[in-house]
């Protein structure tokens, strides 16, 4: 039912953050050590910023000519910005071209503006991915289907991650190889979008393309769904959970628990494992239990107990640190899906794409924070302190949730009546 959207879905999140880890490996190595922490922060920010800006684009697009027609085109227009990419990186190679003062900025304004012009054409498609999902299984399978597409996603960024780093590590050199695989998993993920069944719903509603305003507007439609924003804000507070762990689990595992080499790379590897199993189970249970939701909360709560647990992990015990790692992940994955479900279950046909890119804008809004957050705190605190911040945070998101999300309030309500 969703092989051909999970393909494309797992392709499209494999070459956009292989193009982001390639282009921060390779470009990083073009640079002195002083131009770096500038490469990596413009590089992160390219990807980042888009789904802020375009959200609203995406929605007005996704309404006017279909979900499966837009990513049908994105997917065709993925190939000319891999090749751009792909022309960066012979830039620098000396046996094609002669070394100019200017080749090295010229490649990495070429590699960053790809990167740039990749997040753009992943905004403009996101939406329509998501909202295929409903499309193609219906309310009954949006839980499989959700659970389904994120593991997907997480493996895709899990194998993005090593990938470039296989690439750059013993193919250095050579463009053509760890720069010409940007555009086969272009060219086969544009043929896996062939074969997506669903027939195109369009509206013509015409949303506001101000990012700003489009926000504001669609967080005022939420309110006619009783708990939406809530969902929506607590699906970002995660979002920006996962941003900081991946930002501070390497450094802490190089400073703190004295790994180095490939080391810090497996113990992310073995998180994204976790989270991307976690998705894959909670979305096969929530399909037949429709109510997996209320149990949010309490995955809540155990994942930050988890995190706490990892502050008190000694630096020799990393084997123990990566096993609670996994964990951590796998409850990620049972906290985050029924969130998503929620949202494709509750909301309208007609105005599911504008909510979908509305989350798109406030989730990515929080991750851009996650950066700004993780360097203040890592300013004034030790490296471990972190995780403590992010087991409140998560502790509180959880809290609030039980508190203010309607279909959970009443779960437990109900429960307490009939045991008095």
């Amino acid at each position: 039912m969703f092989n051909a959207l999970y393909t494309t879905n797992f392709l499209s999140t494999l070459n956009d953050n292989y193009q982001k880890m390639l282009g921060m490996l390779v470009a990083t190595a073009w640079v002195s050590s002083e131009w770096k922490p500038l490469v990596i922060s413009i590089t992160g920010a390219a990807l980042v910023l888009p789904y802020i800006f375009c959200s609203p684009l995406a929605n007005r697009v996704a309404n006017l000519y279909g979900k499966k027609k837009v990513v049908v085109v994105c997917k065709w227009l993925e190939i000319p910005i891999v090749l751009l990419a792909l022309l960066g990186f012979f830039l620098k190679e000396p046996r094609l071209f002669e070394q100019h003062s200017y080749s090295t900025p010229l490649a990495i304004s070429l590699v960053i503006l790809s990167i740039f012009l990749i997040g753009i054409q992943s905004s403009m498609y996101s939406p329509a991915k998501y909202g295929l999902i409903r499309d193609i299984g219906g309310v009954d399978n949006v839980s499989r289907g959700m659970g389904g597409m994120e593991s997907l996603s997480f493996l895709g960024m899990l194998l993005a991650t090593a990938l470039a780093a296989f690439m750059v590590d013993h193919f250095s050199g050579q463009p053509m190889i760890y720069g010409g695989l940007l555009v086969v998993l272009a060219v086969a993920g544009l043929v896996a979008s062939f074969f997506i069944k669903a027939e195109d719903v369009r509206s013509y509603h015409k949303e506001r393309l101000n990012p700003f305003a489009y926000m504001r507007s669609s967080h005022r439609m939420a309110l006619q769904y009783r708990g939406l924003n809530t969902v929506i804000y607590t699906l970002s507070i995660f979002w920006w959970f996962a941003t900081t762990i991946q930002l501070s689990t390497i450094v802490y595992c190089q400073d703190v628990l004295g790994l180095e080499k490939g080391e810090p790379g497996i113990i992310m590897c073995i998180a994204a494992i976790g989270v991307s199993l976690g998705c894959l189970i909670i979305g096969r249970i929530g399909n037949y239990y429709k109510q997996i939701v209320v149990l949010v909360p309490l995955f809540g709560v155990l994942l930050s107990a988890g995190l706490i647990w990892m502050f008190f992990i000694q630096p020799a015990h990393y084997v123990l640190f990566a096993a609670v790692l996994f964990v951590v992940g796998l409850l990620g994955g049972f906290f985050k899906v029924p969130l998503d479900a929620a949202i494709q279950s509750a909301v309208k046909q007609n105005e599911l794409n504008t909510v979908l890119a509305y989350f798109n804008q406030v989730s990515f809004l929080f991750m851009f924070g996650a950066s700004i957050t993780y360097y203040l705190i890592t300013l004034c605190l030790p490296q471990r302190y972190v995780y403590v911040m992010l087991a409140a945070v998560m502790c509180l998101a959880s809290l609030w949730l039980l508190i203010d999300y309607p279909p959970i309030r009443k779960y437990f309500n109900r429960h307490h009546s009939s045991e008095k």
